[in-house]
């Protein structure tokens, strides 16, 4: 019967009711939309910097990640190699070799870090080679040794295909070795300090440069069948990795630690905001409802009603009130989100800022189905919350004096 006569009650003053109704509505719209568009942001990210810059896992010499010193390298790095490929859970693996050079150019200057990979096993690591915008993916086009440069440095350097480049380092002895090499591709990913700063060479031609013996790599990348699994892996490669260092893309990245850990944090907070905001108009709206009713609530405590069925049912009005826009406005957002999720949104607009720090500029919305739960039961808290002061308002009133109010 409280049920009954609760919701009723909310649709009593139909107008008042479908402002409110729309305002929550509109509210977890925004919100649900936003919360999506900020998830699939996190996870283009994520993707780029498993997929493009780090891998899922990498392996290095103890002490190597301190100072890049290059003769901290790993030994007999292929038969690793293979021995980690040969678990379940691993779908490639690649050795590189990393140095930290001098680059000149006809006009600057710069430096970075320089990788030599053997190109077809690094496809099946990274996606690099699908990045390449002019020219080609480490193929030897002259007598001179190919360098793969990104777009930012080709910029910044002045650079183009065919442009020769001279790279300086200290090698295995301590010597400063110098070397030319030919500029063969120039890519592009969503980051551009990665694209100013990391090089790709062959691995041959960085293992001669650096004077180390054969079959040896500072690094090898490993991609799994899901970067969710890392930190489970981690363990069975940790083994096989004969004392040398195996670390998650999360442990490689703390940023990127950051922002998967805390990201369902910040999207909750967001959505309280709301919610908070929301909340101040439906007290008013609540309020409004109990002092229009002041002699109505007086008799139904004059003949009998007592003071807890009167408290649950202005608490069950406001639920109502609150979770029927809650509903409106959680479908629709989720309705406006599926669009998304194949559409891009394009924030090109922002790009220098954007790319600065790794996002794309084509984001494609993302919404966990226990995120849409876990709003649909805030939304509930709310309506309870908001509900407490215009009911104990309720409580306080005097049956005989109410029944004169006009």
């Amino acid at each position: 019967m409280i049920w009954s006569i609760a919701w009723r009650n909310v649709w009593r003053n139909k107008v008042r009711s479908i402002i409110m109704i729309v305002a929550i509505a509109l509210g977890l719209i925004a919100g649900v939309f936003t919360m999506a568009f900020m998830q699939g942001a996190v996870d283009a990210r994520i993707q780029s910097a498993t997929k493009t810059e780090l891998a899922h896992l990498q392996i290095h010499a103890p002490h190597f990640l301190d100072n890049n010193e290059s003769g901290l390298f790993i030994k007999d790095a292929s038969v690793l190699t293979n021995k980690i490929q040969s678990l379940d859970s691993v779908v490639a693996a690649s050795e590189r070799l990393v140095a930290e050079p001098f680059i000149t150019a006809a006009h600057g200057t710069g430096g970075g870090r320089l990788i030599g990979v053997q190109p077809e096993k690094e496809k099946n690591v990274t996606d690099i080679w699908e990045h390449v915008i002019e020219g080609t993916y480490l193929e030897q086009t002259s007598r001179m040794p190919p360098v793969l440069i990104g777009n930012k440095l080709a910029k910044k350097l002045q650079l183009k295909i065919g442009s020769k480049i001279n790279v300086q380092m200290v090698d295995f002895n301590g010597d400063l070795s110098s070397k030319g090499y030919r500029v063969c591709g120039i890519y592009k990913t969503a980051n551009t300090t990665y694209d100013e700063t990391h090089l790709f060479v062959q691995y041959d031609d960085l293992r001669t440069q650096l004077g180390i013996e054969n079959d040896a790599a500072h690094e090898i990348a490993i991609i799994l069948k899901s970067g969710d699994e890392a930190s489970l892996v981690k363990p069975s490669i940790q083994k096989i990795a004969l004392g040398n260092d195996v670390q998650t893309w999360k442990e490689l990245s703390p940023e990127m630690s950051l922002l998967t850990d805390y990201m369902d944090e910040y999207m909750y907070i967001f959505i309280l905001i709301i919610l908070l905001g929301l909340c101040f108009g439906i007290i008013n709206t609540m309020l409004m409802a109990v002092l229009e009713r002041t002699k109505e609530i007086g008799m139904l405590m004059a003949v009998g009603m007592n003071k807890r069925k009167i408290f649950t049912m202005i608490i069950l009005e406001s639920v109502m009130l609150t979770f029927t826009g809650g509903i409106f406005g959680i479908l629709i957002g989720s309705a406006i989100t599926k669009i998304f999720e194949t559409t891009p949104i394009d924030v090109s607009a922002f790009s220098d800022g954007l790319e600065k720090y790794g996002f794309a500029t084509q984001i494609y919305t993302s919404l966990k189905p226990d995120t849409l739960v876990t709003v649909a039961i805030l939304v509930i808290i709310t309506g309870l919350i908001s509900a407490i002061y215009p009911a104990k308002k309720a409580l306080k009133l005097n049956p005989a004096e109410a029944t004169r109010t006009d």
